[in-house]
């Protein structure tokens, strides 16, 4: 026996200020009891009860003792009864209860007939995330982490986050063309019994007005879609009928700093207007996850820009793309207006539900001329969309050059099994005018919950950006990576070496032009530069913190990161920017490193900073390739990295199995 046999708040009460002789209709729900306070109907206190049962209905007088309806007992004996059904109607009014109070000679003094339909109803998800929805699962209600966790999930629509979108959108010609349903999670109506519900009854589905405008919930599956809630409608009434009713669900919202992601729908029957029964479902939308460079790819996005400018530096890539079993994919001019900057304009990640992995965009506020780039040429029904922007003006560190995630770390005895996501701010104490990610990024970054943000000092570099300083790549260590860092110190040692072995005459960046000038430098004249020295001491004192704030948030030891030689120079405004091409500016693809070529001093044909970069990573099973990306990203401040985007293979583990850490905004602000 249920122990909600004991909750009174489900009572039908009845007053003494009825007659003396009544009938009443009612609806008792297959398995959900129903209360009836005796001592508020009877006519006197001294009364005694008899009773008459037509039909399945078993009478309580609490949770363990089953009422003898044979026989008359005293008022005081049995103030209150609990009605239950355990099957359904199928015609209505084919049950009754009478009820008759005596008096102590045993004359009836007041008579109440009470006719029941008894109905099976009930709202059902896939509460426990095996892809199929159960009947009436007891875990429903409710949403848990972990392995061992239930609650059913939602993903957002494929095409955009319309909650933070302010792009036009056409609500009915979007859902009409999802052909397999790939976005939708499904709630089931389960009404068993008769299809016409007694007179004054309805079923009704609802939900709070500030996740209506969040979600979408949807009838009429096989028939072009009716739209029940959504932004405008936060309650809808159920049709009737006698059968199970399907219904789809989509989000349009992921987690926010106004949205923990959770959402309640709830299903009332009532009775002239009064619920005489809820039931209610959770969901929580599923959260945009951001893949490291340890996962595989699938494919590598880069600008085709106009005038074969980097027609060269293509067709090098799509080499080492093909090695990694990947596939390139040139963008065409009208859906970049020759903006080279991929990863400044997007990141690509997924959301993921049981069934169903989509990828998708998170597009940044930079909104150059890859801005429309997402959202027309990736957009369709395997790939999504989100975007925040804000009514503060975006900076340069609000691109996604300064957007990291490290591969899973544990901190401490903490795993972070999705790894953990990096992005880079500012010091006050160093910086005059300090640069920041925007707030709308932040929080959203934070909200997704199971990625662990932290945030280090990217603000002492012009444009501002990580991954000019760091990245990470495969290793066969126990943590599975190495923490690559940008390091002038090892720069230096390297030209130290060079002029000491009696190359002091050998030239950097020999051939090329910058600020259509000869760019060649010899070593000597790198090393007598006191200027440029003292500007990089200054670099390395910003990475040295950096390297710190990583080891301490990432459970790193120094066995795990690997200094890459790297110079950089003062851009006029005290902040650095890379002196020649950045080889920490790579993208990982599988094994294969895509580097820029970094035209360092060459001694019997051999870049002495390749060579150097050759001897820390291939004994780690990685495969150096060399790229030549002067022209096309270096001259504008960038390298190979900042001009691609890479799509790549999710996590294996679900996001729902693990028990996320909820850290408040690690960050240097405090």
């Amino acid at each position: 026996m249920r122990e909600i046999l004991q909750i009174e708040t489900s009572a039908k009460v009845y007053s003494r200020s009825q007659k003396e002789s009544r009938e009443y209709e009612d609806i008792l729900v297959v398995g959900q009891p129903a209360q009836i306070s005796l001592e508020h109907i009877a006519p006197s206190e001294d009364a005694s009860i008899s009773f008459k049962v037509q039909g399945e209905i078993e009478i309580y007088s609490n949770i363990n003792q089953l009422v003898d309806t044979q026989t008359s007992v005293s008022i005081k004996q049995l103030p209150k009864i609990i009605l239950l059904a355990r099957t359904f109607s199928d015609r209505l009014n084919d049950r009754s209860l009478q009820i008759v109070f005596h008096d102590q000679n045993g004359h009836q003094l007041s008579k109440i007939q009470l006719k029941l339909t008894c109905l099976r109803i009930c709202l059902d998800v896939d509460a426990d995330r095996d892809g199929i929805v159960e009947e009436n699962n007891p875990n429903k209600g409710d949403w848990k982490w972990g392995v061992n966790g239930h609650g059913a999930i939602l993903v957002v629509n494929t095409d955009r986050d319309l909650v933070h979108s302010c792009s036009q959108y056409d609500e009915k010609k979007h859902i009409q063309r999802l052909p397999n349903l790939k976005e939708l999670s499904f709630i089931i109506v389960r009404r068993v019994g008769v299809k016409t519900l007694p007179d004054g009854c309805k079923v009704n589905l609802s939900v709070d007005q500030n996740i209506a405008r969040r979600i979408c919930i949807y009838d009429e599956l096989d028939q072009g879609y009716c739209e029940l809630i959504g932004a405008k409608r936060a309650k809808a009434k159920i049709r009737e009928t006698d059968h199970d009713i399907l219904l789809g669900v989509k989000g349009l919202s992921y987690p926010d700093v106004d949205f923990d992601g959770l959402v309640n729908i709830n299903l009332n029957l009532t009775k002239d207007g009064e619920t005489i029964y809820s039931d209610r479902v959770v969901f929580r939308v599923a959260p945009w996850i951001m893949t490291p460079n340890t996962l595989s790819p699938i494919t590598v996005f880069v600008s085709r820009l106009s005038k074969e400018k980097n027609e060269e530096f293509i067709e090098e890539l799509r080499k080492v793309v093909g090695k990694a079993n990947a596939q390139l994919d040139p963008v065409p001019f009208e859906f970049h207006k020759d903006d080279p900057w991929m990863r400044d304009e997007i990141e690509i990640g997924y959301t993921q539900a049981p069934g169903k992995c989509i990828h998708v965009v998170l597009d940044s506020p930079r909104d150059r001329g890859l801005d429309r780039f997402a959202k027309r040429k990736l957009l369709g029904s395997d790939f999504g969309y989100v975007i925040r922007k804000s009514r503060y003006s975006a900076t340069k560190l609000d691109s996604f050059g300064n957007l990291e995630v490290s591969p899973p770390v544990t901190v401490k005895g903490i795993d972070y099994p999705f790894g953990r996501l990096i992005f880079g701010g500012t010091r006050q104490d160093i910086i005059k005018d300090p640069r920041r990610k925007l707030k709308v990024l932040r929080d959203f970054f934070f909200a997704q919950k199971i990625q662990a943000p932290f945030e280090i000092f990217s603000d002492w570099l012009s444009v501002g950006h990580i991954d000019e300083f760091m990245t990470f790549v495969p290793a066969p260590n126990s943590k599975g990576f190495k923490l690559l860092l940008a390091s002038p110190d090892k720069c230096y040692s390297i030209l130290q070496r060079l002029e000491n072995e009696g190359h002091s005459q050998v030239l950097l960046r020999q051939g090329k032009q910058l600020y259509k000038k000869p760019a060649d430098i010899s070593v000597t004249d790198v090393l007598d530069n006191e200027e440029l020295t003292r500007e990089n001491e200054r670099f390395q004192e910003y990475i040295n913190w950096n390297r710190e704030a990583l080891k301490h948030e990432l459970g790193l030891g120094e066995e795990d990161i690997i200094d890459i030689p790297a110079l950089f120079q003062d851009d006029g405004d005290g902040r650095a920017e890379t002196f020649f091409p950045n080889m920490v500016n790579m993208i990982v693809l599988n094994q294969h490193l895509a580097i820029p070529r970094p035209f360092g001093p060459q001694i019997n044909t051999q870049c002495q900073f390749e060579a150097d970069v050759r001897a820390v990573l291939e004994p780690l099973g990685l495969v150096c390739h060399f790229i030549d990306d002067w022209d096309p990203y270096f001259r504008g401040g960038g390298e190979i990295h900042c001009g691609t985007n890479t799509s790549r293979q999710p996590f294996g583990q679900k996001w729902w199995e693990i028990e996320p850490k909820f850290f408040n905004h690690s960050s240097l602000q405090g």
